[in-house]
């Protein structure tokens, strides 16, 4: 029992301890062995979401210690040379994971260029063929009711409301699937289409300001009208808005934009971490714009509205862009 009380227990050692440690041995001449507890440090460092500028910080410490000790130019020589290798050995697992989202930000454009490929396609399919469709059905009804007494005549009448009724929802359908005027004159004009639709249908006031000459490269307008696109349906479905407002506007090398609205606003933590599987969802929105090098914060809390703010950096060649729109 003595004995037990007498040892006292070794605390482990912090990240830092362990570095410094590490970093010592390896330039004590530790070898292949101690460059692998490098790796294995960065693998810890990523894994517990340390920054870059925190492992710099951290290095420049140690290599300060190391190099107070030594005793002769040639031996600082040898430290530096020693932290040089340790680092970039420490630093590697960070690259990887860079390389692995860069690839991952890839394949989400690909992925989002595809679907609205698709999403294109079946608005124009439902736009032109189905109003061939209708257009050949009336016409057959026209020849139907020329031959019919009055009284079926009203009854084809009220089929011809019907018909018009369906057209009308298949035009609407069509160009909030993939507007034209997205593809024709770009994201802003969109917006405010798309705003106007909302309004009528919702009798609900979206104001919009947003005078941004130019056009954007066609995978950034329509990430854009998608994110803005889903926050008015958001604010009208869930948030029981009164007002929406959106705002586009440049800021040195950035394009700014903002939907904010009137309604009741979340809690963005829960909301960020639940499964969503009604349209794009507050983490798919972030990968949306992620996927075109923006960037989307979200300010909300119950009973304060909500507001999306969008950062995008704008390359020279953005503007007037005349690459194919998708």
């Amino acid at each position: 029992m003595k004995s037990a009380t007498r040892r006292k227990s070794k605390l482990p050692e912090s990240f830092d301890e362990l570095y410094h440690s590490a970093l010592l041995e390896y330039a004590s001449g530790g070898g292949e062995l101690a460059l692998g507890r490098a790796y294995e440090l960065g693998r810890r460092a990523l894994t517990e979401q340390k920054s870059l500028v925190d492992m710099a910080s951290l290095h420049h410490r140690a290599v300060l210690d190391l190099i107070s000790g030594a005793e002769s130019e040639k031996q600082r020589e040898q430290v530096l040379q020693a932290s040089s290798e340790f680092l970039s050995e420490c630093l590697s697992p960070y690259e990887m994971a860079h390389r692995g989202f860069q690839d991952a930000v890839h394949a989400l454009r690909q992925l989002n260029e595809t679907l609205e490929e698709e999403i294109k396609r079946i608005a124009y399919a439902v736009h032109d063929e189905a109003g061939q469709l209708l257009v050949a059905v009336h016409l057959a009804l026209a020849d139907v009711a020329s031959e019919l007494a009055e009284p079926q005549q009203a009854q084809v009448a009220r089929i011809r409301e019907l018909l018009n009724q369906v057209e009308k929802h298949l035009r609407r359908y069509s160009h909030e699937l993939r507007p034209t005027i997205l593809d024709d004159l770009g994201w802003i004009p969109a917006i405010r289409f798309l705003a106007d639709g909302v309004s009528k249908r919702a009798n609900l006031p979206i104001h919009i300001d947003a005078n941004i000459s130019g056009r954007l490269p066609g995978a950034i307008e329509t990430t854009l009208y998608r994110i803005v696109q889903e926050a008015l349906t958001n604010a009208v479905k869930h948030a029981k808005a009164s007002n929406i407002w959106v705002r586009a506007w440049k800021e040195d090398l950035l394009l700014c934009c903002s939907i904010r609205d009137d309604g009741s606003g979340f809690e963005i933590r829960p909301a960020q971490k639940a499964t969503r599987r009604d349209g794009l969802g507050l983490i798919a929105m972030r990968e949306r714009v992620s996927a075109i090098g923006g960037t989307l914060q979200i300010d909300s809390s119950p009973g304060n509205g909500t507001e999306l703010s969008i950062r995008l950096p704008l390359e020279v060649d953005h503007a007037n862009s005349n690459r194919t729109r998708g």
